[in-house]
């Protein structure tokens, strides 16, 4: 068994597609194929049946797809306390972040590692919140920046960078432009511009109207807080948004909301079971100097 084949048939398991998996492992699709029969001739297990809908794993190729990636963790474990005890930084680290985020010292934080270890594949993905943190719980991401109102998914380990408040914001000619702050009950009579579900922010909102024992309505549900601040600006509606340090300066008006659940947090997730590869602890480090720590929650 050669550890390429281990990969390419993990790949195959992953896109459902022997051509999908090809191209993700930049070789022949012919060469994928092939590599993976000989697998299955020397395990003496099929474990895909080829269909003309796709790719399906048969129930014999389920447990042993388990061990091999179990065995190429293992692996990978293996190479990650060799370059360790040579002092060096290879492999491949998948950071996530929640869409948007524009946030300098995140950024400062990625060149800082990607100019200190030129070895290291670098890759970043952005989503909402609960699906990155699924990534990062499910081993498809090593870390992640993300937000959440309360805590972060159970089994991830944490930090908190910024406390944040959910805020009101409006152009600069709206009614409530010069009013510092208004109840959330006030919501209800205006059309709410907010984030898709899934994201820190709409969880944010939704608990903190929930808490207050009101609807949550949302008039505009878009997917970035760029296109809320966007139509805020032009009086489409009240943007409902965390603010921060992490935002981006404009001339919206921001008004607090009157709730002790206004309140969301941008921080740092990661698996510590089993242990982060000295990679992913580099990276770890670089963005507790660049972004801080407020608080932790491991």
């Amino acid at each position: 068994m050669e550890v390429h084949q281990v990969r390419y048939a993990l790949a195959v398991a992953e896109q459902r597609s022997f051509t999908a998996a090809a191209n993700l492992l930049h070789v022949s699709q012919s060469g994928v194929s092939a590599q993976v029969a000989l697998l299955e001739r020397e395990l003496g297990v099929t474990l895909f049946h080829r269909t003309s809908r796709g790719i399906q794993i048969t129930p014999a190729g389920e447990p042993v797809l388990e061990q091999l990636r179990r065995a190429a963790t293992e692996l990978e474990q293996v190479h990650a306390v060799a370059d360790e005890l040579n002092g060096l930084l290879r492999g491949t680290v998948a950071v996530g972040a929640v869409a948007g985020l524009a946030w300098p010292p995140f950024f400062d934080a990625l060149q800082l590692v990607h100019d200190a270890h030129p070895g290291l594949d670098l890759t970043l993905r952005e989503g909402t919140s609960a699906l990155v943190q699924e990534d990062v719980a499910e081993g498809r991401l090593d870390l992640a920046v993300v937000s959440w109102p309360r805590q972060p998914r159970a089994g991830l380990a944490s930090w908190i960078a910024l406390n944040e408040r959910v805020t009101a914001i409006v152009a600069p000619d709206h009614p409530w432009a010069q009013r510092t702050d208004i109840p959330p009950a006030e919501l209800l009579d205006q059309p709410v511009i907010c984030l898709t579900p899934g994201t820190g922010m709409r969880t944010a909102y939704d608990a903190m109207m929930a808490a207050e024992g009101l609807p949550t309505p949302v008039a505009w549900e878009v997917t970035l807080p760029t296109t809320a601040r966007a139509l805020a600006a032009r009086g489409m509606g009240v943007a409902v948004l965390t603010s921060s340090r992490a935002d981006p300066p404009t001339d919206l008006a921001h008004i607090a909301l009157l709730s002790t659940h206004a309140a969301s947090a941008l921080g740092v997730v990661w698996r510590d079971r089993p242990r982060p590869s000295a990679a992913t602890r580099a990276i770890l480090a670089a963005l507790r100097t660049h972004i801080g720590v407020t608080t932790e929650d491991t």
